[in-house]
């Protein structure tokens, strides 16, 4: 089995969407503590710091790793979405696909379409694969190619 791994996390667009709040509100809270300027209320600005960089330092740990084991391909969004293996003998067909995440699924994340399950993290390229149930997932990856090959290279036990 051709060893594949591959771990991504998102755009620092969108890490910085989630980190910015975290840095105005600690920004507030030093005008007032240290500099003893009012911001606004001490008993909102507390809570909100707290939410901030929790919600921040939530998203800086996710990522989605892929990766070819033997008994099958395993997805898995890290602190956000529990694992998956699909096993090698449900897998009926793979295909490379370039899309448009926010405006064919919405966005980034964990999503579910008409065209099925979506696992993406960033950028627009991915390994579509059908499975045995009819069941359609879509895995971004940047090394679409590669893992298209191995999965397709993978062995697939005999029917019984």
């Amino acid at each position: 089995m051709t060893p594949f791994r591959e771990e991504q996390r998102f755009e620092w667009f969108w890490t910085a969407m989630f980190c910015v709040p975290a840095l105005i509100v600690g920004y507030g809270l030093f005008r007032q503590v240290w500099l003893k300027q009012p911001f606004i209320s001490g008993a909102l600005l507390w809570p909100a710091f707290a939410v901030a960089v929790v919600v921040a330092v939530w998203f800086l740990r996710l990522k989605l790793v892929t990766e070819v084991r033997d008994d099958g391909l395993f997805i898995c969004f890290v602190w956000l979405w529990p694992e998956r293996t699909i096993p090698w003998d449900q897998i009926r067909g793979v295909e490379t696909r370039t899309y448009r995440p926010i405006r064919d699924f919405g966005g980034f994340g964990v999503r579910w379409a008409a065209r099925g399950i979506v696992y993406h993290a960033r950028g627009n390229r991915g390994v579509r694969l059908v499975l045995a149930s009819g069941e359609r997932v879509l895995i971004g990856s940047q090394r679409a190619d590669e893992l298209a090959r191995i999965i397709v290279a993978a062995p697939r036990p005999s029917p019984a």
